[in-house]
């Protein structure tokens, strides 16, 4: 397993009460499940559907690559990489 930073954003920073984290996982799905260990299902809601596929809305990069395309919830992590989770912002 390899530590990793996980940052927060909007709604979900505001969930969690803080905009970083550290986690020990393998891969993404692995992270989120820590993160979610810690804040409570309310926040993992808000990334995975029922499902436990991403939200549409929600984008994930690790070390700024969108994890779309590098395997989505099963990326593999390495030690130090880092997790961004954005919320889409939506208005008008």
């Amino acid at each position: 397993m390899a530590k990793v930073k996980v940052v927060l954003f909007g709604i979900l920073a505001r969930i969690a009460g803080e905009k970083m984290v550290y986690v020990n996982a393998s891969t993404l799905k692995e992270a989120l499940n820590e993160v979610a260990a810690k804040y409570g299902e309310g926040l993992k809601d808000r990334i995975l559907d029922e499902r436990g596929n991403l939200r549409r809305f929600v984008n994930i990069y690790v070390n700024g690559k969108d994890v779309r395309f590098t395997g989505i919830l099963e990326t593999r992590l390495n030690e130090n990489d880092e997790i961004s989770i954005i919320p889409a912002v939506g208005g008008g």
